[in-house]
């Protein structure tokens, strides 16, 4: 089974497109998303109109999300007066009932014969899993070989083997447009695919993984979208000028 794993689209369907077409290419049989289809950009329906087609097998739980469910519950009000609120406040006002119920069956942990995965972390959901420190404690706490993991928007694989009483750490942070990464086989992985829809890593590409479960192996990549698209929307919606500014630079 070959997985096609997406994570923080953020209501921006350029860069989805982009990252499916190039996939598509390469083939693939299940799609895994680990959350956040809203939130930042303007095409929150689109983004879950082409979420609901892709079907994914895995559809979890990112923060924006909840948070969005929370809004549309009357669990959240408006007083936040953050660009995340103003962003979100706007989409539930434009999501459909059938794309809102459709975010209602996202989970917040999937359980795998050799892979789990979660938005954030095991330890807290909505914890950036980002420091060594971190993944330490988030390994205690695995069920399986490889946890995937989506929320920092930064691809990247901690690593940790044992020998004898000892544990051996390595961290790799992948910013080049195709690398290949298999899962050593007396190692336990946390790995990152990066973000589809808002780069952070100073590398103004989209960012996805392919996942070939039988080989443990899963190609990073990094994907062009139409920036300026996004941009013009993003102006023209009247969002915060801050959102189109940072695509460009990829933070």
């Amino acid at each position: 089974m070959r997985y096609l794993v997406l994570s923080d689209v953020h209501a921006n369907l350029p860069a989805l497109d982009a990252v499916v077409n190039h996939a598509k290419q390469r083939g693939y049989d299940e799609v895994v998303f680990l959350g956040d289809a809203v939130g930042y950009y303007p095409q929150a329906e689109e983004v879950v109109e082409r979420l609901i087609h892709l079907d994914p097998k895995v559809r979890l739980m990112g923060n924006h999300d909840a948070a969005l469910l929370d809004i549309v519950d009357g669990k959240r009000g408006a007083t936040d007066a953050s660009v995340v609120s103003e962003v979100l406040e706007r989409h539930a006002q434009q999501l459909s009932d059938a794309s809102v119920e459709f975010l209602r069956s996202f989970r917040t942990h999937h359980v795998d014969e050799q892979w789990e995965a979660a938005h954030g972390a095991l330890t807290r959901p909505w914890e950036y899993l980002a420091t060594m420190a971190s993944a330490q404690a988030n390994v205690k706490l695995m069920a399986t070989r490889l946890l995937l993991v989506g929320h920092t928007h930064h691809p990247r694989v901690y690593a940790r083997a044992r020998s004898g009483t000892q544990e051996l750490w390595r961290t790799l942070t992948f910013r080049e447009e195709r690398v290949s990464y298999r899962v050593p086989p007396l190692a336990t992985v946390i790995a990152n695919p990066g973000a589809v829809g808002q780069p952070r890593d100073q590398v103004p590409l989209a960012a996805y993984a392919l996942f070939d479960a039988p080989s443990m192996t899963l190609d990073f990549h990094r994907v062009e979208f139409d920036v300026a698209a996004v941009q013009t929307a993003v102006r023209s919606a009247g969002y915060p000028e801050v959102l189109a500014a940072r695509l460009a630079v990829g933070r």
